[in-house]
């Protein structure tokens, strides 16, 4: 079973368990942060962003059909959660994706070009080369590319702007990132979109 498959039917079964995905680097961990919750939106599953792991979480057996994310590169936290009653999905480093590699599913980023690849032409029907190209170079903006793509296929050109103005797109996608993980106002999240809007408009507007 493929990556995507993967996470896919982890995502859609209630049971009680944990993923582990080496996310290799920020801009790749973004392109599956943005593939699970893309997916839990379908299946109407909430998405709960951790930014620690507290011991009373665990005690909660009947709680809806939630999954928590988690970012560590810690070993001792990393089994703590692997061994409690939490569904979650773990994002961390090579070193411990081979350390837990064998005790319970992992998703190994490394191979993230072929995931795009598969996404976009299998489980979207996409047929469009400079699409998958284009995502398989930014991973982290590939979602925003696929929704261009899907609203105007017939006219859809590829992203074309210069490296630093994705950098720029990425660091906002952080912070957007970390609001949500660290539960901030929604007020703060929304002010986050709207300069990413912005900023996204006003490079339409130069090129």
């Amino acid at each position: 079973m493929n990556n995507v498959l993967l996470i896919k039917k982890f995502i859609a079964d209630e049971t009680k368990s944990c993923l582990l995905i080496n996310q290799v680097s920020e801009e790749i961990g973004f392109f599956y942060i943005n593939f699970v919750k893309n997916e839990s939106d379908i299946k109407n599953i909430k998405l709960n962003y951790k930014s620690n792991y507290t011991e009373e979480e665990v005690i909660d057996l009947f709680k809806a059909h939630e999954i928590d994310l988690y970012f560590s590169n810690n070993r001792k936290d990393i089994n703590t959660l692997i061994n409690s009653n939490n569904k979650c999905i773990i994002f961390t480093d090579y070193k411990n994706f081979k350390i837990f590699s064998s005790s319970i599913l992992t998703v190994n980023g490394y191979e993230y070009q072929k995931d795009i690849n598969y996404y976009i032409k299998e489980e979207l029907k996409i047929d469009n080369s400079e699409l998958v190209d284009f995502s398989k170079e930014n991973p982290y903006l590939a979602f925003s590319e696929i929704s261009k793509y899907l609203v105007n296929s017939k006219g859809y050109v590829k992203e074309n702007k210069i490296k630093e103005s994705h950098n720029f797109i990425l660091e906002i996608r952080k912070e957007l990132f970390n609001l949500k993980r660290n539960q901030k106002s929604s007020i703060y999240i929304y002010s986050n979109l709207k300069q990413e809007v912005k900023y996204k408009k006003f490079n339409f507007l130069i090129y």
